[in-house]
């Protein structure tokens, strides 16, 4: 006797395309991508010049750290991107600390202590000056004094590294 399928079941075959689900290998590379931006690592602190200055040449060897930012220009002593005080003031001024930048200087020093006794995050009095390489030595030296005097006693230089 032979064997006759009925008619109500039908047996479909498969067509032979191949549908790929993306799903799971978007979720790996994701993971790989993730993992790889973890371990990688530069070797310091990329810095952004001013646009609105010059850094001198030097041949340092020391990488940028992450600090308050300073930038001295032709025209203006700015903090963190914002103006405190023109170049033109300092140099008619005869004292050694700027008041309107040991103001701006203290708040911050103020809010980073803040922020040490809540989060354990240690204050380190770390302040990066940018300046311009035509700015005078006694702006400088003004500009240093009165970090110094505002609870910022690690100064770091910026300067573009010569090319040996």
């Amino acid at each position: 006797m032979a064997f006759i399928p009925s008619r109500s079941k039908r047996h479909t075959t498969d067509s032979g395309d191949v549908k790929l689900n993306l799903n799971s290998m978007m979720d790996m590379f994701t993971i790989i991508l993730l993992f790889l931006l973890k371990v990688y690592s530069t070797g310091g602190q990329m810095v952004q010049p001013s646009d609105y200055l010059t850094l001198p040449k030097s041949t340092v060897e020391k990488v940028p750290e992450v600090a308050l930012d300073l930038s001295i220009s032709k025209e203006w002593v700015v903090l963190n991107d914002k103006p405190v005080v023109k170049i033109s003031d300092l140099l008619s001024s005869n004292n050694i600390v700027i008041p309107k930048l040991q103001q701006q200087l203290l708040m911050y020093a103020n809010e980073a202590e803040k922020m040490q006794e809540r989060y354990g995050k240690p204050f380190s009095g770390m302040v990066s000056i940018q300046g311009d390489k035509s700015i005078p030595y006694k702006v400088l030296v003004k500009v240093m004094a009165t970090c110094g005097k505002s609870k910022y006693p690690n100064m770091r230089l910026y300067v573009y590294q010569k090319s040996s």
